[in-house]
């Protein structure tokens, strides 16, 4: 692929993040020059690092010169002088593990104690244990994700390559993925409890649960969705029942809900039940392990592997670039005519007809970018992340009041166009017209099912960059199977090696394939725009959400690959680690992530407890049991031991390392008020990106951008008059 073709960059890699950033950027055709202090042997890195050259340890930097500089180098004084050196004439991109500045800007840090500062892990796991974070290094990954973007950026749009520093941090990377719930507890002063085996006390039909042969995902949120599962178990009277009404009603009657559930499946087989649930419109996965997820044959027929021929000899399978371009205009797009129409001058335009959290959150990087982007929903079928249900008590606007919608829409206006209609798709096409991206995360056929295919969609604006953001992809035999985040996490594998040594598997608390979905996605949307500066045409692009999620769960491939033996569920032990683990603390549900990777961190942790040698973890739980979470994080810090506490949603709104980085932003929005919420986790130069608006209400600006658009004020009044727009939820 030569979407960034001939884009000069240069990448030093010390982990997985530097690396995983130069193989999506290398995979999209920019002229990557990658050193790596990594090696094959490391295997979060082993699948990315094919093709760069070792790094030297003297002077790592010395004579790399692109406009571009993308690295993972440790924060220290030496490093710290050399790249703002070279920040006088490049884009440096750094990522840290707590950023560039802060009072923990040189504590030392783990993947494990990331995800429990981050606040990954607080509602992961059984609520009588301790909390649970994912294995790898996911909080690596998903910075070097975070860095691709911004790489992206420098060569798609205005100013984004300037020399200067952008200041990527890890932990920071961790809570923007953390699916808003300290929105959530500010909007309903709950914290999330760890809640086993169910995603979260709110949503007690997304879950892992036993079945004949294994483990089965449900994820069956959406009302009508519970309602298929019911006559699924051939107890559709359960619909009507008083304990199963609502999502409130069946979290406080659990016991009796699987009473139906647990016999019904322990009747079936897991992918038997996969194919039944998807077959009737319900989000499952089979839980598949590491032997399973490497022969799907989804992914076979997708082509979604690459063989790699490892330095003794062997070969593996790892994925390839999960980003696509299916189709690229035939002509060259005019220069836009001067007439502004709903747009504002000088900015990318971009229409966002996505739903949920994957796609939406490709148009709110961009609206944080300066992009003016516009959500199309209508109120017949809007925005399923909105919540609330049509007709149910309009005086409370439900619809309103859903933190997870008004976090991720945020920058965005907002219109309500029924598509079903001739005249609101005449609307969209006009609005197309004059726009640079359309982000559509629907399942396939539907746009072509509605006359808006990418084929015709280009013919009409030849310039238009068409994002395609579905669960599976267009084609393979689970081209239309339904999926959220959490169908994509159980499918890549991570849900079956997330969990306690010999328990069942756990899903994380975030609904992972999302955000990892939407952040791929918008490297490849950011990387279509910089080809069509080249060569002045649209394309189509399309990432399916669990390619995105594979190269993130590589190390669990290569080991099954390497060993033989699928990788077992280990708690928060990591391998090649002396000794890793979340230890209680004093006070009710306080823990601390600790962390010594090698005998020298060993060492040091032995020295703060008075141990002769290497402490046992039953010691290190003695010396927390009786420590503020707190003051023993930081005594280990200073001793050099990656520690932190395991942050709930409370904790990550006033603790360091965030309180005094400025990563949350207050914002008054109609409704609900005001509220802190979360900004990328990048400060270029210093300065952080806002969105600069809050979510749009259901339809609010549809008269101000259809007037803009041309109609006149009696064309406007009949969108509203004959049900094609509104502002008022109504039944489909």
């Amino acid at each position: 692929m030569e979407l960034l073709r001939s884009a000069p960059i240069g990448v030093v890699s010390f982990g997985p993040g530097a690396s995983l950033a130069a193989w999506m950027l290398a995979g999209l055709g920019a002229d990557v020059r990658h050193r790596t202090f990594a090696n094959n042997a490391d295997l979060d890195c082993a699948a990315f690092i094919d093709g760069a050259e070792p790094a030297s340890g003297s002077d790592p930097f010395g004579d790399l010169e692109a406009p571009v500089i993308v690295t993972d180098a440790p924060f220290t004084s030496a490093n710290r002088a050399a790249l703002e050196r070279i920040s006088r004439a490049a884009r440096v991109v750094w990522i840290t593990p707590w950023g560039c500045d802060g009072p923990w800007a040189e504590r030392p840090a783990s993947d494990l104690v990331l995800h429990a500062a981050g606040g990954w892990m607080s509602a992961t796991g059984d609520p009588d244990r301790e909390p649970l974070g994912p294995p790898g290094p996911q909080a690596s990954y998903l910075a070097g994700l975070f860095a691709a973007v911004e790489a992206a950026a420098a060569f798609a749009l205005p100013g984004g390559a300037r020399p200067g520093i952008t200041d990527v941090s890890a932990a920071e990377a961790v809570l923007a993925t953390t699916i808003y719930d300290a929105v959530a507890f500010q909007y309903f002063g709950r914290v999330r409890p760890r809640t086993g085996a169910r995603y979260a006390p709110t949503q007690p039909t997304i879950v892992t649960l036993p079945c004949r042969d294994g483990f089965v995902g449900i994820h069956a949120t959406l009302h009508r969705q519970w309602v298929l599962l019911a006559e699924a178990m051939g107890h559709p009277e359960l619909v009507r029942d008083p304990r199963f009404l609502t999502h409130g009603d069946r979290a406080e009657h659990l016991a009796e809900l699987d009473a139906y559930l647990l016999p019904w499946l322990q009747a079936h087989g897991r992918w038997e039940l996969f194919e039944r649930l998807q077959a009737l419109g319900i989000p499952a996965a089979p839980t598949p392990d590491a032997a399973e997820v490497l022969s799907l044959p989804h992914l076979e027929v997708r082509r979604a592997w690459r063989d790699l021929r490892l330095p003794d000899g062997r070969s593996v399978r790892v994925p390839v670039l999960p980003i696509r371009e299916t189709f690229v205009s035939p002509a060259v797009a005019a220069a836009h005519d001067g007439r502004e129409g709903p747009w504002r001058q000088g900015a990318l335009r971009v229409v966002d007809l996505s739903m949920g959290w994957a796609g939406p959150l490709a148009g709110h990087i961009l609206a944080c970018f300066g992009a003016d982007v516009i959500k199309v929903e209508s109120h017949r079928r809007y925005d399923w992340w909105r919540g609330g249900t049509p007709g149910a008590d309009p005086e409370l606007q439900l619809h309103e009041r859903s933190h997870v919608f008004n976090g991720v829409n945020r920058g965005k206006r907002g219109i309500a166009l029924d598509l079903a209609t001739p005249v609101g798709r005449e609307a969209l096409l006009r609005l197309l017209r004059g726009a640079d991206v359309l982000v559509e995360n629907f399942r396939p056929g539907t746009l072509e099912r509605l006359g808006l295919s990418p084929e015709r969609l280009l013919a009409e604006n030849p310039g238009l960059v068409v994002l395609r953001h579905s669960g599976f992809g267009s084609t393979g035999p689970w081209a239309r199977y339904f999926a959220f985040g959490n169908t994509i996490e159980s499918l890549s594998g991570l849900a079956a090696a997330t969990g306690y040594p010999g328990g069942p598997p756990r899903m994380m608390s975030n609904a992972y394939g999302d955000p990892v979905g939407g952040l791929t996605a918008t490297v490849g949307l950011l990387a279509a725009l910089a080809a069509r500066q080249r060569d002045g045409r649209g394309r189509c692009i399309e990432v399916a959400q669990l390619e995105a999620m594979l190269p993130l769960v590589t190390p669990v491939l290569l080991e099954y690959q390497l060993s033989g033996r699928v990788p077992p569920r280990r708690g928060n032990a990591r391998p090649g680690s002396v000794l890793a683990g979340v230890f209680p603390c004093r006070g009710e549900d306080r823990w601390l992530a600790v962390e010594a990777r090698n005998h020298f961190e060993a060492a040091r942790l032995a020295s703060v407890l008075g141990t002769a040698e290497t402490p046992t973890p039953a010691e290190v739980a003695a010396w927390c049991k009786v420590r503020d979470r707190h003051e023993a994080a930081a005594t280990l810090a200073a001793a050099g031991v990656p520690a932190a506490p395991v942050y709930d949603e409370a904790d990550t709104l006033a603790e360091e390392p965030f309180a005094s980085r400025g990563f949350w932003s207050g914002e008054e929005r109609a409704v609900v008020g005001f509220h802190l919420y979360p900004l990328l986790p990048l400060r270029r130069d210093g300065k952080r990106f806002h969105p600069g608006r809050p979510a749009p209400l259901l339809g609010e600006h549809t008269a101000e951008v259809l007037r803009s658009l041309g109609y006149d004020e009696r064309a406007v009044e009949s969108f509203f008059q004959e049900g094609v727009s509104g502002s008022v939820p109504v039944p489909p």
